[in-house]
């Protein structure tokens, strides 16, 4: 069928179907499976699930047995019906080890983790093993231990974007000394290369992010930050700092005086709505009830355009947004045991039924795509009757070949 279609129209075809479609016609023949895991292919295919995509791939997990956490993937469509949902597996499994973020773009989820006491060493200097994951072919990669070592009471914070210029995933790395005056450290991993590089950083840039969240918007990752020399201070002064993903440079953005004089009295964390850099702004002062306002950039870089777009009465509970559909009609919100969808229209809050033990309240979507699909390190996470439930018969008949012959190898020594 393949051979009567023209090329293009054959690739516009493949680039619509879903991922678990593609996984399945790999066993087609040989060219598809090194199509489908070309690195072209798949940027393309990603780029048009993040266009036509109005589904929210949204994971949660839960405590299931001797401390393992297990994840759900619930998918929910533009009409708000949650129509299907799997069991993953964490791809960490070391007992103790807990995540201290989860960062999501273009389809791969990083999850930074905490150190534990045997990886600190007697100088006091530690690392947290970082993973990328793609739940969607259930596929993991750890990455290599940072060059950077975590001094005692030091700060690391983590981003995750992605290169369009070089096509390529990048994870930033920050370390700062708490109280110190001197410049942060900083570092990137490259997919392609596989390896850590050094980020030179102005020695006049001396800024604390606050959140171990972010939003990635105009090829750069922003967090919420303020001033060092403002670690102490009563007043401090809020920024935005990014970091490009094209040129590796640190910038920062400033608020307008009329939200920083907010900021003060209020917490906040950034993220993403309607494709525009967002505030959300929580009101936890005494004997007001607890709200959010939600700010909005509506011109990229110009501090003034920060913009008030609607204030949610959160009736008394801390719930975060995890996404935004395409019309930016509803919001999807997270409580601690079930998903609400929030109007700003009518400013009511809808229960969609769904119940677990511990969501995740941020950058815990994210779109199905091909990503490490054909990358040496990958390893496949989840039972291993789930996944060869899923895997491709070709591939599955590749897997038993070399599995014997390494038996007869072992056996004969041939």
């Amino acid at each position: 069928m393949s051979n009567r279609l023209p090329y293009d129209l054959r690739n516009e075809i493949l680039v619509r179907l879903p991922v678990k479609s593609l996984l399945r016609f790999q066993c087609v023949c040989k060219s598809w499976k090194s199509f489908f895991s070309s690195p072209r292919f798949v940027f393309t295919h990603t780029q048009y699930s993040e266009r036509t995509d109005n589904y929210a791939h949204l994971l949660h997990w839960q405590i299931v047995r001797d401390g393992v956490r297990q994840y759900q993937v619930h998918h929910i469509d533009g009409s708000f019906m949650i129509n299907e949902f799997q069991n993953l597996e964490y791809p960490y499994k070391i007992r103790g080890r807990e995540y201290s973020s989860v960062l999501e773009c273009k389809g791969l989820i990083l999850f930074t983790t905490t150190m534990i006491k045997d990886e600190i060493d007697d100088h006091g200097h530690g690392f947290e093993p970082l993973i990328l994951w793609n739940p969607a072919i259930r596929m993991s990669i750890t990455l290599p231990r940072p060059c950077i070592d975590v001094p005692a009471g030091s700060c690391r914070v983590h981003g995750f974007g992605f290169d369009h210029k070089s096509n390529d995933y990048k994870v930033v790395r920050i370390v700062y000394e708490r109280y110190s005056d001197c410049s942060p450290k900083v570092e990137q991993y490259k997919l392609r290369t596989g390896v850590w590089e050094t980020v030179r950083v102005a020695g006049d840039f001396k800024y604390i992010i606050y959140t171990h969240t972010q939003a990635f918007v105009n090829e750069a990752i922003h967090w919420f930050g303020n001033h060092k020399r403002d670690w102490t201070s009563s007043c401090p002064e809020f920024v935005i700092v990014l970091f490009h993903m094209c040129n590796e440079e640190f910038q920062v953005m400033k608020f307008p005086d009329r939200l920083i004089s907010s900021l003060k009295k209020n917490s906040a964390d950034i993220g993403v709505y309607g494709g525009l850099l967002s505030l959300m702004e929580y009101n936890e002062q005494e004997n007001v009830d607890f709200s959010c306002n939600i700010w909005l950039m509506k011109e990229y870089g110009v501090a003034e355009s920060w913009t008030k777009q609607f204030t949610i009465d959160l009736k008394g509970e801390h719930i975060g947004p995890m996404f935004s559909f395409r019309n930016n009609e509803k919001i999807l919100w997270g409580r601690l045991e079930k998903l609400v969808l929030y109007d700003p229209k009518t400013h009511k809050f809808i229960n969609l039924g769904t119940e677990a033990k511990g969501f995740l309240f941020a950058k815990n979507t994210f779109v199905e795509s091909l990503v490490l699909l054909n990358e040496v390190n990958a390893i496949p996470i989840g039972s291993v009757q789930e996944l060869f439930k899923e895997m491709p018969v070709m591939q599955l008949k590749e897997r038993k070949r070399k599995g014997r012959r390494a038996k007869k190898k072992a056996k004969y020594g041939k």
